[in-house]
């Protein structure tokens, strides 16, 4: 959404957070750099198969029990 609508400090966030949710996260369980995205809050490891839920746009989950 790169328009000349409004002010460059909310396309610089909005282009962060389009980073954030796109990039591949480390899996907590097998450790590959496999946790995508499925949609909002939910993130799934293309390896293992594991499912969590999350943040929207980020993971921070480090460890899972």
């Amino acid at each position: 959404m790169r328009t000349p609508r409004y002010g460059v400090g909310v396309r610089k966030r909005l282009d962060e957070v389009h980073k954030q949710r796109s990039q591949k996260y480390q899996c907590p369980r097998c450790k590959k750099l496999t946790m995508k995205r499925v949609y909002s809050g939910v993130w799934k490891c293309n390896k293992c198969g594991l499912e969590v839920a999350d943040n929207a746009y980020s993971m921070s989950i480090k460890t899972i029990r």
